[in-house]
Order: C-alpha cells, then structure tokens, then sequence
C-alpha cells in the first residue's frame, strides 16, 4: 500500500498549468525526512572521518526538473497506465501491454512505438504515460512535441539558421522523444524537409522516437482503390520506410474516446 495518497509513493506531485503539465517535490517529502532539506546525509566511516553522502530528495528534483522540461501536454497531466481501462482482448490491452514492457525495458537506442488509429482512441494518452513513467520511475530525459508546433516555432526563425538550429538540435539530442500527429500538416516540401531531417538526424544518431498518426500505415495494393489518405500518402515513401525500421507499429482501434458517452449511444443505437 502506498505510504502517501497525496502522490501514491511517487514522491513528486504533478498537475496541469497552462499549456503544460507541471511537477514538485510531494508534500510528503517537503522537507525531506531523511536530510531535513539539507540534500545529504552524513555517515562516519571506519577510520572515524564524517563523509557526506548525496540524499534520494536530490535525485527527486533531478526527475521533476526532467518532467518539466519534457513538456507533457497539460490536458494529460494524469496520464498513467494505471488510468487505462479497456477490454482485455482490445487494442488497446495490446498496446498497454507493449507499452509498458517498452517503458520499463528501455535502453538508450531501443527501438520505437508507432501507434496508429482513428481520432480519439488514446494514442497521445499512452504516449504520454510511457514518458511519465519513464521520467518520474527511471530519470530517463524525454520530451513531447506536436510536429504542426515545431513547424510554427521554425517559421519563426526565417533567414536565421542559428536560430533554427537551437531548436531542432535538442530534439536531435534528447534519448527519448514523442512526436505526436504524425502527417499533420499542409503536407508541403518545406513540411516534409523539417520532419526528414529531424527522423534522419535521430536515426543517424540511434535514438528513440516514438509516434503517433491517425493515418492508416497500409501500403496500397496495386489496382486497388483508397477511400482516404494514408500514412505514405502525408509523408512520402522515404519517411515511411525509415519509421518501419524505426518502431515497431501498435493499432489502436476504437471509437472516439473524446465524444460524449451520450454520443456514442445515439450512433450505435
């Protein structure tokens, strides 16, 4: 049983300011009970000397440091597995079920997750509780960003290279990184250019990235017909072939998780 409710034994507290989720030392380590806020502890070692040793509560503002500069969308603030409830035959059982085994599991340079699926089925969602646990359970730096955000922040850096290169080369660098809405966008060849960069610099330099895209991966078969765009469709065959060696794909189906429940009752009805 965990010994503080306030943050189930986590010993940080996370919630939702503004665009983005936040995270503090709990209150239940505030001062720490183990170095009264001092940051160590200090033991006597067998020749008699005091030594100073690094207390857990440095470690603990380490992993909030990482959490807020990882940028988690504030409207999953309490995104974790244990909020993910579904059918244990579903998609989505499956996708929690690789999900977790990738979090706890993860080396630097293991291989990604592309989630794909309809609008609203939780794909951002359990992005974003892989991220959780790995920042607050193993200290592992990531970060989330909605490509159609990197895309406006770059616009903004026109004619200064400099400019541009500070924000993609943390992107580059950092060993963990979502990009969530994959193949959104106008789909142009200055689009397409900033995201071959970014999985091509990424993949050169063996690091995770994981995905998410509410296009269908199939391939189209010769003679036949597509309803609807595909994932090769938004971004060129070169990117896709590069993310299926990447990730290994995870389907989640489902209806709109974001609709009321109301609204799915009248439609299958």
């Amino acid at each position: 049983m965990a010994e503080c409710l306030l943050c189930n034994d986590d010993r940080i507290r996370i919630a939702s300011k503004g665009e983005y989720a936040v995270s503090q030392r709990c209150a239940c380590q505030s001062p720490c009970p183990q170095c009264n806020g001092s940051g160590y502890f200090y033991d006597t070692d067998p020749h008699g000397y005091r030594i100073a040793s690094p207390c857990h509560c440095i470690r603990i503002d380490q992993r909030s440091k990482i959490f807020n500069d990882a940028r988690l969308p504030a409207r999953y603030a309490h995104a974790e597995f244990t909020q993910i409830k579904t059918d244990a035959r579903s998609d989505m059982a499956s996708a929690r079920r690789k999900a977790l085994r990738f979090s706890r599991e993860y080396e630097p340079g293991s291989k990604g997750l592309l989630f794909h699926g309809s609008v609203g089925t939780g794909k951002t969602f359990i992005s974003v509780a892989i991220l959780r646990y790995l920042i607050v359970n193993r200290g592992v730096k990531a970060k989330f960003m909605e490509f159609m955000h990197l895309l406006s922040d770059l616009r903004q850096t026109f004619g200064d290279r400099n400019q541009a290169d500070n924000l993609m080369q943390p992107l580059v660098d950092i060993p963990v990184l979502v990009i969530d809405e994959l193949g959104k966008g106008r789909g142009s060849d200055w689009e397409l250019s900033v995201l071959d960069e970014l999985i091509s610099k990424r993949y050169n330099a063996q690091k995770t990235t994981l995905f998410t895209t509410n296009y269908s991966i199939e391939l189209p078969q010769p003679g036949a017909s597509m309803d609807s765009e595909t994932l090769v469709d938004r971004v060129g065959m070169r990117i896709y072939s590069r993310l299926m060696e990447m990730c290994e794909p995870v389907r989640i189906s489902g209806v709109d998780r974001r609709r009321p429940l109301s609204d799915h009752r009248s439609r299958t009805g």
